[in-house]
């Protein structure tokens, strides 16, 4: 990996890690059940985001299934949410 490209992979992940703690932040203080599940969505789009930089910094396509696994739990879990938030129930 070139110089310049660890730089910005490392810039790239202090920004997640600020944008995860910012979740994390409107996850506690959140005032309504909707910020907090907005933000819950938003850190695991985050911890997503840090796992593929993680994959490119350390040249390795062993954690991708990982970022699958993710992306698809994270759709259905806020797909949940939001019918709960709706409708009280999720079926």
């Amino acid at each position: 990996m070139s110089p310049f490209l660890g730089a910005v992979c490392t810039l790239c992940l202090a920004l997640h890690v600020v944008g995860g703690a910012l979740c994390l932040y409107r996850i506690i203080v959140g005032p309504r059940a909707a910020d907090r599940a907005i933000s819950l969505d938003t850190l695991t789009i985050v911890f997503i985001g840090i796992v593929s930089i993680l994959c490119m910094q350390w040249n390795s396509t062993l954690y991708f299934d990982a970022v699958w696994i993710l992306t698809l739990v994270g759709y259905l879990g806020s797909t949940a949410i939001a019918l709960y938030l709706e409708k009280g129930r999720i079926f």
